[in-house]
């Protein structure tokens, strides 16, 4: 994880362990929030989605931010712990991308709600805005890049498959992090990966379940020729 993010994941966990930025179960504002925290509005926006990841709270558009009932000890141990993932499961990884991703993609088109969606065009619009402009600091790319996963594997709206993923997503951004490093160099592969990622958003939007499927089968298999994986 990201070093700034990180550590205001750990301070919003902190701020909320000592209850002091809790009304009514919620958060503030963001807008608010970002300006009590002295930190950018997008830096608020990754740290929170972040939270909403990994299950420790749920995002209401204009309703607000709400705390979910957790162990907040829990994710202070998965925080500390990202530091600890072996540096050799680049196959493992690609093994459980293939048995989680494709399936899950399909069921995101067919289950997906519409705050989900727009959770999606929000990682779409930065990887965008990336795209063009360069990051705002470093694996700022790489973050969107697994959020989007992430989400997408939530869209399919099956707890226990998100519970399970749960556990890949740090290793999902170093591994993805190390793959832009490497193919990005390349000046057909940026264009070529935001054109996928855009590609599989618009058939969840369509409620398009095989075509979901098929891209992102095709997404990881490409990625596994070109970083040879299995090889």
């Amino acid at each position: 994880m990201e070093s700034k993010r990180a550590i205001l994941v750990e301070q919003i966990t902190e701020l909320i362990r000592e209850g002091k930025i809790i009304k009514g179960n919620k958060l503030p504002p963001e807008r608010e929030f970002s300006k009590q925290l002295g930190v950018s509005r997008n830096l608020l926006r990754e740290a929170l989605v972040t939270l909403e990841c990994l299950g420790y709270i749920e995002m209401h558009g204009r309703e607000g931010i709400f705390i979910r009932e957790i162990d907040l000890a829990d994710l202070d141990s998965g925080l500390r712990n990202i530091s600890i993932w072996p540096e050799d499961m680049m196959q493992q990884l690609m093994e459980m991308r293939l048995l989680t991703e494709i399936p899950a993609s399909g069921l995101a088109a067919e289950r997906r709600t519409t705050g989900q969606l727009d959770r999606l065009r929000e990682c779409i619009h930065q990887l965008e805005r990336i795209h063009l402009n360069g990051e705002d600091h470093e694996g700022e790319g790489a973050h969107w890049d697994s959020l989007l996963h992430t989400l997408i594997i939530d869209s399919a709206n099956n707890k226990l498959l998100s519970r399970v993923y749960e556990g890949l997503s740090a290793v999902m951004e170093k591994y993805i992090g190390n793959s832009r490093r490497r193919l990005f160099p390349y000046l057909e592969w940026p264009e070529k990966i935001l054109r996928q990622h855009q590609q599989m958003v618009i058939a969840i939007e369509a409620r398009d379940s095989e075509t979901a499927k098929e891209l992102a089968r095709e997404h990881i298999y490409e990625a596994m020729k070109q970083l040879k994986v299995f090889h």
